[in-house]
């Protein structure tokens, strides 16, 4: 049997843009189960906008303002299809994202994942694909089993590029954590990277779009984000599996140093020192040599070796 799709996209105060979010769905070379577009109290045109596309495929549900998880969420409990794919209001898809997503399920159906490259674009004309870092570019479906190695050196595809099986989401309680406004969608990748395999095509099929007022961005903590702070318990839990505590200690001290070069920007010397003389700062060697000999130096001459990223 084909796989029923359901489509999830939050929506707040996107009209510019959530119509053609829409249609790139319903347009897709492999048929969408529906489309559920959960408004999270928008005060723009919005919502009448999606009412307005006229497909029965489409159901728009209406909640007071809660957060973009909380929207996911909503999705996730109405859906009808056998896998969730998600798509942010203001993003794309290419015609040829469900095909792949599909060959992936059935060349993979074990997976936890399923997921494609993505490129940045802009209203002015912009458009990137990010480099990829042990993974193929190919057009051949591929499965990824050690996630977390990857993760913390590229990411390999964004909210938008990924589809997960609906019973996973509802069998084992994973949901968006709600009332947190950085890094929720990573806590879910997370959980089902750690006991499931990826299925990815290396191909990028969805469009990220930069520069919108009001979307959320990457942000620069003095701290552990909440999903790191449940990342790093099962870590020292050791309830992570073998072939993964590799990578997540990586990722760990990736965002430890992040953190510690962050307080460096801030002027935080002190702090920043005793982050970085914690010995698992060593994983990331070059990162943290720069920083450690930025944050002994004058600040005149350190801010310079401070990297960019």
């Amino acid at each position: 049997m084909q796989p029923r799709i359901s489509v999830v996209i939050p929506l707040y105060n996107k009209e510019r843009y959530i119509e053609q979010a829409v249609t790139s769905a319903l347009h897709s070379q492999f048929p969408v189960h529906e489309v559920i577009v959960v408004d999270d109290g928008s005060t723009d045109d919005g919502p009448r906008r999606v009412s307005a596309v006229g497909d029965p495929r489409v159901r728009l549900i209406t909640q007071p303002n809660s957060g973009v998880s909380a929207a996911r969420n909503r999705g996730i409990r109405e859906a009808t299809g056998d896998y969730i794919a998600f798509l942010d209001g203001d993003d794309i898809w290419t015609p040829e994202y469900l095909p792949g997503i599909v060959n992936l399920i059935a060349r993979f159906p074990r997976s936890g994942i399923f997921a494609t490259r993505f490129f940045y674009f802009r209203d002015d004309g912009f458009r990137q694909v990010p480099r990829l870092w042990r993974i193929k570019a190919t057009t051949h479906p591929q499965q990824i089993d050690r996630f977390f190695e990857i993760w913390s050196r590229s990411i390999f595809f964004c909210t938008c590029s990924v589809v997960i099986p609906l019973r996973i989401l509802r069998d084992f309680g994973i949901y968006f954590p709600e009332g947190e406004q950085c890094g929720e969608d990573q806590d879910v990748w997370f959980r089902i990277a750690e006991h499931w395999p990826i299925g990815y095509l290396a191909q990028p099929l969805v469009g990220y779009r930069q520069g919108v007022s009001g979307s959320l961005s990457s942000a620069y903590p003095e701290d552990f984000l909440p999903y790191v702070q449940r990342l790093r318990a099962r870590y020292h839990s050791n309830t992570i599996p073998k072939k993964h505590r590799k990578g997540v200690s990586r990722l760990l001290s990736l965002r430890q140093l992040s953190i510690a070069r962050t307080l460096l920007l801030c002027g935080q010397r002190r702090r920043a020192i005793k982050l970085l003389y914690d010995p698992s700062c060593l994983r990331v060697p070059r990162f943290w040599l720069r920083l450690f000999l930025a944050a002994h130096l004058p600040a005149f001459l350190g801010r310079h070796l401070i990297p960019s990223e």
